[in-house]
């Protein structure tokens, strides 16, 4: 399952969608809104996503089928949020489940990189003196993308 939401989820609920008495093992990413920014003495009051909403479908479902096609997974679900989110309210939740966890752990780990760097959102930090400032990409998030460019091509 892929979802993009305006909307908060529940964890439970997400849960209950991957889970089955086949699986021995799940890994969850949960990202949420933090109040500081390590790189600078910024504080944030939230944050602002942006989509293009059939384009980050299309990539979401690329990044999924890769998944699931690579470790052997038994289910897997993404979500994730637009519009303005407040410090502490969840962003982004992957759920990957398997019979063993080296499966589930390193596919979790494989989607939320590859969410950062290949899907179409864009993220802004509503800064706490009433400004925006639009969130770019990191030099290290493209570094973790060439290590899975080796185990998935």
């Amino acid at each position: 399952m892929i979802k993009i939401t305006n909307k908060t989820f529940d964890l439970e609920a997400e849960f209950k969608f991957v889970s089955s008495d086949t699986n021995g093992a799940y890994s969850f990413f949960l990202g949420t809104v933090r109040s500081d920014l390590s790189s600078s003495k910024k504080k944030i009051k939230g944050i602002y996503l942006e989509c293009y909403e059939e384009l980050a479908l299309t990539q979401l479902k690329k990044i999924r089928s890769k998944a699931l096609n690579r470790w052997k997974l038994t289910n897997c679900s993404i979500i994730h949020r637009i519009g303005k989110l407040n410090l502490g309210e969840k962003i982004v939740l992957v759920t990957t489940a398997s019979s063993h966890r080296a499966n589930a752990i390193e596919a979790c780990e494989f989607i939320i990189d590859s969410l950062k760097i290949e899907v179409a959102f864009w993220k802004f930090h509503l800064l706490d003196n009433n400004e925006k400032e639009m969130v770019l990409q990191k030099s290290l998030d493209n570094e973790k993308m060439l290590k899975w460019d080796e185990i998935i091509n």
